[in-house]
């Protein structure tokens, strides 16, 4: 009688240790995200490369000729082109019509104020040419509610692999294109420049 008890105890801890163990498993598995979800903790970086499109709205952000000039000499000039509000004729959408095709054979950064004008810019944008928008509007709207300007976002078109990104910023400086081409910029995820420092929000 004894050993029969002995053995049923014996089998009940078995039993435990096997529900332990699958839950444990499951356990791990779900901090894992079976590899589908990308990390936010940990984003996708990617390097910022040549042949590169700068473009501002109609609505100028201080700085901008200057990130723009810093941009030149790290990429050598030619590689880097620049759309600002003095070349614009008619409007943003109406005037990348003309560099369209150009603008899509590269990376692009759009660079827009923290303004109702611009991100309505932004909007037309998104209606007219939805591949040079890392962020949909809304998004956009949504993230500078969370975490207001200076916002800076990149995102890669899987396709093609083409970088697009969206700095939306009072002013940008010299500084900024250095940090931004110093190392890799972080995908799909919003970040700051702060303090001499790229600060990532989410």
């Amino acid at each position: 009688m004894k050993i029969f008890k002995k053995f049923k105890g014996e089998k009940k801890m078995i039993k435990m240790k096997i529900i332990s163990m699958i839950i444990l498993a499951v356990f791990v598995v779900g901090l894992a995200g079976c590899g589908t979800t990308p990390s936010i903790i940990n984003p996708e970086m990617v390097s910022l490369e040549s042949p590169l499109y700068i473009i501002e709205g109609e609505n100028h952000v201080e700085g901008f000729y200057d990130f723009v000039e810093e941009m030149e000499i790290i990429y050598g000039g030619m590689w880097v082109s620049c759309i600002g509000e003095y070349s614009l004729v008619g409007g943003l959408v109406e005037s990348l019509e003309i560099y369209i095709e150009d603008i899509r054979e590269g990376n692009s950064c759009l660079i827009i104020p923290p303004i109702p004008e611009g991100i309505q810019e932004y909007q037309d944008l998104e209606a007219e040419y939805p591949d040079l928008c890392p962020l949909s509007c809304d998004e956009l709207e949504s993230e500078l509610d969370s975490y207001s300007s200076p916002l800076i976002y990149f995102s890669q078109d899987l396709q093609t692999d083409k970088i697009s990104g969206i700095i939306v910023a009072d002013q940008v400086d010299a500084s900024l294109a250095e940090l931004l081409n110093a190392g890799d910029i972080p995908l799909d995820t919003s970040f700051r420049y702060e303090n001499g420092q790229l600060q990532i929000l989410n």
